[in-house]
């Protein structure tokens, strides 16, 4: 758990350059457009900043942003003020960690429309490089709920893009 010590304006603004694109990222994947997502993002920084939280580490501090990502979203999305809208710019998506010269936007568009537990699954093994073991603890899941999403969401990923087989 993080300690509670004052954090420096430097610290923070080092943090905020260097996870605002990822923590923007995964919420975008919950809101499914920008406006919602830039606000999930912004709540979760000025929850670092104005707690004083500190980090172990650099892989300690990425991890909390993703469960407090995670947790901001889902808050909103069960608020009654939220009204889930599902209709998805594709030119709004941002563009997911890919490389440049190729076009993946049938690969994030099928992403993006799996399920809210496996499009969670996907990005934080695939996109974020967490292990089964470590999402599970950080959304407090069993790790074999984990490895069964991850299959489930890989199976109809496959069926989406054409490749058949999905049940």
């Amino acid at each position: 758990m993080a300690e509670q010590a004052l954090r420096t304006d430097a610290e923070f603004e080092k943090s905020y350059e260097k996870y605002w694109l990822y923590v923007y990222r995964l919420c975008y994947s919950y809101m499914k457009n920008e406006a919602d997502a830039e606000d999930c993002t912004e709540d979760v920084f000025v929850q670092i900043l104005t707690s004083g939280l500190s980090f172990q580490d650099d892989a300690h501090e990425k991890k909390w942003l993703t469960v407090a990502a995670i947790n901001r979203c889902k808050d909103k999305i069960k608020s009654a003020a939220y009204r889930l809208t599902d209709s998805l710019d594709a030119d709004e998506a941002p563009e997911l960690a890919a490389p440049e010269k190729k076009d993946y936007s049938d690969v994030t568009e099928a992403v993006l429309g799996l399920p809210q537990k496996l499009r969670e699954a996907i990005i934080l093994y695939y996109y974020d490089g967490y292990k089964a073991d470590e999402i599970a603890e950080m959304t407090g899941r069993p790790a074999s709920t984990v490895r069964n999403q991850l299959k489930d969401a890989r199976d109809r990923l496959q069926f989406v893009l054409g490749g058949e087989k999905y049940e």
